[in-house]
């Protein structure tokens, strides 16, 4: 056994003593654990544990067959190489999944420090999650709808797609946005019916290049005009104003397409 035998299996992510115990049996075969534990100076304990350990990764084989005591084989160092990137690979997965859950876990660490969460999002990715967040809400959502979020085809499809998700959940949507010319006005209100919406229509000349949306305790902020950069805020208090001013102005404006 060399130090740099070990160190290069540390390099490609097993653990010293792991390192140790696979060395030794490529160097002297079929071992029972009270010999590799003598051998590679492990205690007893701490040698099942990382015999156990290895068996499970699939870096070495146990064979209960051959007598009454337990033998332990290394397996072929290319399937190491498999072992390793198989693991890696879940691992990324892993981190996909962490990574689309870290805004909630995040949120609801905040609210019980009792501060406000405050995440900034760029581009379709960014777009994307905050939609994918929506619907993890699952909740009944409010729109103040900007005329720029179809000024480009990509972010356009974005939206198209989120709103059939939406629809297929039962959301229900109150909608304030400016006047649809590019839609006839029955086509428009049986789109309405058919994605649970309810829409109130404000002044041409109210045109805003930000896009508001309150959702459960958040209100997101995207930026239509300066690159697509989404502010979400998760705030009681943030929400709660947002949302009266959006029922004073809906309540206000008279239900017209």
């Amino acid at each position: 056994m060399t130090i740099i035998d070990e160190k290069i299996l540390i390099d490609i992510g097993l653990t010293k003593e792991q390192s140790r115990i696979y060395i030794f049996l490529l160097e002297n075969g079929l071992c029972n654990a009270r010999v590799i534990s003598l051998k590679t100076n492990l205690g007893r304990a701490l040698c099942y544990k990382v015999l156990a350990q290895l068996v499970q990764r699939g870096i070495i084989t146990k064979r209960d067959d051959l007598g009454k005591i337990s033998m332990f084989f290394p397996v072929h160092p290319s399937r190491i190489r498999i072992i390793l990137e198989e693991e890696k690979q879940r691992s990324d997965q892993a981190n996909v999944i962490f990574n689309d859950s870290f805004g909630m876990l995040s949120s609801k660490f905040n609210l019980l420090s009792g501060k406000p969460n405050i995440r900034f999002l760029e581009g379709l990715e960014g777009l994307k999650e905050m939609y994918g967040d929506i619907l993890a809400e699952g909740k009944d959502i409010k729109l103040i709808r900007s005329p720029l979020d179809h000024q480009n085809i990509d972010t356009a499809n974005v939206l198209r797609s989120h709103i059939e998700k939406q629809a297929k959940m039962g959301i229900k949507v109150k909608l304030i946005g400016p006047k649809r010319g590019d839609i006839a006005v029955d086509v428009l209100m049986e789109k309405d019916k058919t994605r649970n919406v309810t829409r109130r229509t404000i002044p041409e000349g109210f045109l805003i290049p930000s896009q508001i949306i309150i959702y459960g305790d958040k209100v997101s902020i995207t930026d239509f005009k300066g690159g697509l950069i989404i502010t979400i805020i998760e705030n009681p208090a943030v929400r709660e104003t947002f949302e009266k001013m959006f029922d004073y102005m809906f309540d206000t404006i008279e239900s017209s397409y």
